[in-house]
């Protein structure tokens, strides 16, 4: 007769048939406790599985752990189950949270945490480490504790067990449990599922900090642009609109010659939109070889003003797109219309196109949006001298007329705000 081992608990006992001259009944006895034990271990993994799912869906979630430590505390056959931080350099804790609730214990925790016989080396508590009360001071010393006398008999606690989550330096985050003086301490067994439970535990405290400090870093990042002082706007490739500051509205995107057309962004005049959706592509083109070099400036004309709007467009970078599943490129654009008053002296294109004094002021007031006749009667020359000076002007910067020169004065010499 064949006897099938299906397991290596089987084989072992297999093993131990042959060693035993073949008694059936030793093999039987010694085959079944291996199989209790593997289906005790299937029904602590079992147990185990709702907690652990709970706990990483609150790793990427801003709710206290009151689930996870309802779960543990009952598992654990607890009376209260914390959520805690230490500063071992200040002595200074805190309960994070707690199951049951319980405001009395919080507060008195906190008053009572310097005190605490079982932190008096921080050398026991590194991350990942399991350590019961019993293991650092004994009940008898313990009951002569303020610790003791002020925070768990009055709550009817005694033994505890705790895990240390995560250490930063002094700082340390653990959970613990704590039964009362009437139950037993905590054995061997319950300390192993902590330790599972700690793992995982900690894995979830990372991924929540990282997330948390990501997005506090988008905070401010957004608060920076939100302060800025004109419009500003993030955009895909084909213009659909990402984020806009504050400054970005229906109502104020036409004083810097844009638009918001559905949820795409577009120039508010209809001759000035190619020239922008092809610098959009283009940017965008360049921002995924190379971002250093992805910059483009577009001047669009402004409904009822002789200033053109100066539009800068950058490579902002690439982000993930839950949409599609896959990167995508951003550009940042933005905004502003060139200040009335200007100074020739400082002007960035009387320098670069080497305009005299006298070219450079007739030129200044040009781009500024004074009239020809206005500029003579300023500078106290007549008509013709304005032209002459003008025309001398167009030559220099090979443009063709007032709007082309007021066009490229606001690429060249951009306000710097």
């Amino acid at each position: 007769m064949h006897v099938w081992l299906a397991d290596h608990g089987g084989a072992a006992a297999g093993r131990r048939f042959a060693q035993q001259g073949g008694r059936p009944d030793v093999v039987a006895e010694e085959a079944g406790g291996v199989m209790a034990q593997e289906r005790r271990q299937r029904e602590s993994r079992a147990e185990l599985d709702p907690l652990l799912f709970r706990i990483h869906a609150f790793s990427d979630s801003s709710g206290d752990w009151g689930d996870v430590l309802a779960m543990l505390r009952e598992r654990m056959d607890a009376r209260l189950a914390t959520m805690s931080r230490h500063h071992f350099a200040t002595g200074h804790g805190e309960v994070i949270c707690e199951t049951p609730a319980s405001p009395g214990f919080r507060a008195a925790y906190a008053e009572y945490a310097s005190r605490n016989p079982w932190f008096l080396s921080s050398e026991e508590y590194t991350a990942g480490r399991i350590v019961a009360g019993e293991d650092l001071l004994n009940n008898r010393d313990l009951v002569k504790t303020d610790f003791y006398r002020g925070l768990l008999e009055p709550h009817g606690l005694f033994h505890c067990v705790a895990g240390v989550a995560v250490r930063r330096g002094a700082v340390m985050y653990y959970v613990s449990a704590l039964r009362g003086q009437d139950q037993p301490p905590f054995r061997e067994r319950e300390k192993a599922g902590l330790r599972t439970v700690l793992a995982h535990l900690s894995l979830a405290f990372e991924n929540r900090w990282r997330l948390r400090a990501a997005g506090d870093l988008l905070k401010v990042m957004m608060g920076v642009v939100d302060r800025h002082p004109h419009p500003c706007l993030l955009v895909e490739p084909d213009g659909r609109i990402v984020y806009g500051n504050r400054c970005a509205t229906p109502q104020a995107m036409p004083e810097v010659g844009l638009c918001v057309d559905g949820t795409m962004l577009a120039a508010a005049l209809a001759i000035d939109r190619p020239a922008l959706r092809q610098a959009i592509r283009q940017v965008a083109a360049r921002g995924a070889s190379a971002p250093e070099h992805a910059t483009r400036a577009v001047t669009l004309s402004v409904s009822g003003s002789n200033h053109p709007s100066v539009v800068s467009i950058d490579a902002a970078g690439r982000v993930f797109d839950a949409a599609s599943g896959d990167l995508a490129e951003l550009v940042l654009v933005t905004a502003r219309t060139p200040a009335l008053g200007h100074d020739f002296r400082t002007c960035t294109l009387v320098k670069d196109y080497g305009l005299s004094p006298a070219q450079a002021r007739v030129g200044v007031m040009i781009v500024t949006g004074h009239s020809l006749a206005e500029t003579a009667r300023k500078l106290h020359v007549s008509d013709n001298t304005v032209r002459s000076h003008l025309k001398q002007v167009f030559q220099k910067t090979n443009t063709h007329g007032q709007m082309e020169l007021v066009h490229l004065h606001a690429r060249v010499c951009a306000p710097t705000d």
